[in-house]
């Protein structure tokens, strides 16, 4: 390690009870050290990326396709450094910049990872954590599942928020009118900044009467992350041939589930011959490293902005206050963590 003495222990935040409250589920701990082995390489992380629901999710023990048993490692994104390699590496270099998306290697100061995991970037920074994975979700959800096309009508949820501005641009590239909704007027500026076509305050305005004056033919891609009474409309709204595409449900993951009477989907759904479909980005890994490649060089041709949160978060003592940030819906952008 030629950047830093190597140390004999370091920090990370594990989740040592699943009380369902991240605050107080977790704690950071020390780590013993351990030199890189064969094929693997050594990162120190600079900056971690705050995923409030999926870490409050796992503080619940409630990710389906994840059994926590304390002490569990927290935090999936981080950018950082690669300061040592294993035994038969020649593709790193001490001093490379990386960006690495693993469960359990996020909040942490430093992980091991097999040298084939870190993807390259030209600087480690809070932008690049931005982009991956976020940025990457969205082009995978926006054009693999929502199949988005020239001249299409897509309408965001929390448009202003990590994963929708990104939404939002990628819409825009591709040639669509963008419908951007968010709950605060502070960031109806930030949408028109990010071009959205019609931005919405849903908390002033009242969406459905939008979406049945303004757009009477309907929504041809409709992006959700909200759920709730925004699912609901745009289901109400979607176009003969459109697409609901749900990447989330804020609004009420760690709530009780809700019964509503209304029709069946297929109701609304069958004579428009209109779709609802799920998607989370970590059941399409065969789209991850074409979608990487495209959202950087779309970023250093200065085509895409990646938008972080000002709010500054610094340390792993300091994660909570980001988780509890995030879920309280005030960030605009991505809320990030910065390591060192």
């Amino acid at each position: 390690m030629s950047e830093t003495r190597t140390p004999t222990r370091y920090r990370k935040l594990v989740i040592h009870q699943a009380t369902g409250d991240f605050r107080s589920s977790t704690s950071v701990v020390d780590e013993a050290w351990r030199d890189p082995g064969s094929g693997e390489v050594l990162i120190r992380n600079e900056y971690a990326g705050c995923n409030a629901i999926f870490d409050k999710n796992l503080c619940r023990n409630a990710v389906r396709y994840v059994d926590v048993q304390p002490p569990f490692d927290m935090g999936v994104e981080a950018v950082g450094k690669i300061v040592a390699v294993g035994t038969g590496v020649t593709e790193w270099r001490e001093g490379d910049c990386v960006a690495a998306t693993r469960l359990g290697s996020g909040y942490r100061e430093y992980q091991i990872a097999a040298a084939s995991k870190p993807i390259k970037v030209r600087d480690a920074t809070a932008e690049i954590l931005a982009l991956i994975p976020s940025g990457i979700s969205a082009m995978v959800g926006l054009e693999r599942i929502g199949e988005v096309t020239a001249g299409d009508t897509v309408a965001v949820s929390a448009a202003a928020g990590g994963l929708g501005h990104f939404v939002v641009q990628l819409a825009k590239l591709h040639g669509c009118h963008v419908i951007g909704i968010t709950g605060s007027d502070d960031k109806l500026a930030v949408l028109r900044e990010l071009g959205v076509d019609r931005p919405i305050n849903y908390r002033r305005e009242d969406l459905r009467e939008v979406l049945a004056r303004e757009y009477p033919r309907g929504l041809d891609v409709a992006y959700d992350s909200v759920g709730g009474e925004i699912f609901d409309t745009f289901v109400d709204h979607v176009a003969f041939r459109g697409r609901v595409v749900v990447s989330g449900h804020t609004s009420d993951f760690d709530q009780e589930i809700e019964f509503v009477p209304q029709p069946r989907a297929y109701r609304k759904l069958y004579w428009k011959s209109a779709s609802i479909r799920g998607f989370q980005n970590q059941a399409f890994p065969e789209f991850f490293a074409e979608a990487a490649a495209r959202i950087l060089d779309l970023y250093y041709q200065g085509r895409l902005r990646a938008l972080v949160d000002p709010t500054p978060f610094t340390g792993l003592d300091q994660v909570a206050d980001a988780v509890e940030y995030l879920l309280a819906g005030k960030n605009a952008g991505k809320v990030v963590v910065k390591l060192r």
